[in-house]
């Protein structure tokens, strides 16, 4: 009978080669594990931040193209005016923008508006009784040039193909989904960027239309997203924005000390008080950052088990709060 050929590891001890036992491996697999514990966290900061600059980039462009259009026609893109749109917010402040700097809409007063192509298009009626404002839109003409005061002109905006897209979850004001597909800028998260413009050049900084006060900012035009459960590619709920957890007139001057510059006003009054609360901008771009949420409560003063959702007066008041939170804001216009 033949022998049978000795163990592998007695044949390599024969060769000088010694083998491996259980608890060296062990402690092997334990570095390792150690070391992917340290990369990982670090990696994903590095990842974070580039997503920071992604956006950041994404909200300059789209920042300068509102100037450009300001050079050109005297105002900041939007084809339905400000108030009308905050009166019943039937799509975004950034759709209303986009429709204006990429085409896709045309508005009641363009002199082709009940001519083909532009009367097949689907019509969205703003507001009520003799203070309405009509558009015909179609997303798939978006990219094509807007049309203003009845002339077409080249797109002012050209993102890449993953900064525009329609957002999921996004609310009308009655609280139905909105099933209009229009595009929205996108942040590198796949969230909607917040577009707000200026409406007056004079009043308390940031108001709700329904309070019948006329101000610099009206807060409406967020609402489609603001309002949302499921909002974007990440799905969040904006129950825990700061911005939403407040109401009525504290909802306006929460977002106002957001928006307001430092060195106007008083910080304890952020619409108005002893000076009238201004804007670091005349256009404000807002991305909710990495945790999709438009200035979550746990981002800002306070702690996780006692966040707070007052930052308008109080202990918590402070210049430039808004750089407490995670979220990515880009001003422009004086």
């Amino acid at each position: 009978m033949s022998r049978s050929n000795p163990r592998p590891t007695r044949r390599l001890a024969r060769l000088g080669v010694p083998g491996f036992t259980i608890t060296e491996l062990l402690i092997v697999i334990g570095i390792i594990v150690l070391l992917i514990g340290i990369l990982l966290p670090a990696l994903g900061k590095v990842n974070e931040r580039a997503k920071v600059a992604e956006t950041n980039a994404t909200m300059e462009e789209f920042a300068k193209a509102c100037e450009a259009f300001r050079q050109e026609f005297g105002f900041y893109p939007g084809i339905v005016p400000e108030e009308i749109l905050a009166s019943d917010p039937q799509i975004s402040g950034t759709e209303n923008a986009i429709f204006h700097l990429m085409g896709g809409a045309i508005d009641q007063n363009d002199p082709e508006y009940n001519q083909a192509p532009y009367s097949t298009w689907p019509q969205i009626t703003f507001g009520s009784g003799p203070n309405t404002f009509a558009i015909r839109y179609n997303p798939s003409e978006i990219g094509k040039g807007p049309r203003i005061a009845g002339q077409s002109y080249a797109p002012f905006f050209s993102p890449k193909a993953t900064e525009l897209a329609p957002t999921t979850g996004q609310v009308l004001a009655d609280g139905t989904a909105d099933d209009k597909a229009i595009p929205d800028l996108l942040d590198a998260w796949g969230q909607p960027v917040i577009y707000l413009r200026s409406a007056r050049g004079v009043g308390d900084l940031v108001g709700e239309y329904s309070s019948g006060v006329r101000n610099q900012f009206v807060i409406e035009s967020i609402y489609p997203y603001l309002l949302s459960d499921f909002l974007g590619e990440l799905g969040q709920t904006q129950a825990d924005s700061v911005i939403r957890l407040n109401s009525g007139a504290n909802r306006a001057k929460t977002l106002a000390q957001l928006i307001r510059h430092p060195g106007f006003g008083n910080e304890n009054q952020p619409n108005s008080g002893g000076a009238i609360g201004t804007a670091k901008g005349k256009i404000v771009l807002m991305s909710s950052g990495a945790d999709g949420v438009y200035f979550s409560q746990y981002d800002g003063p306070g702690t996780q088990v006692a966040p707070q959702t007052n930052i308008r007066s109080g202990s918590y008041v402070k210049p430039g709060i808004v750089g407490d939170y995670d979220d990515v804001v880009v001003f422009t216009g004086g």
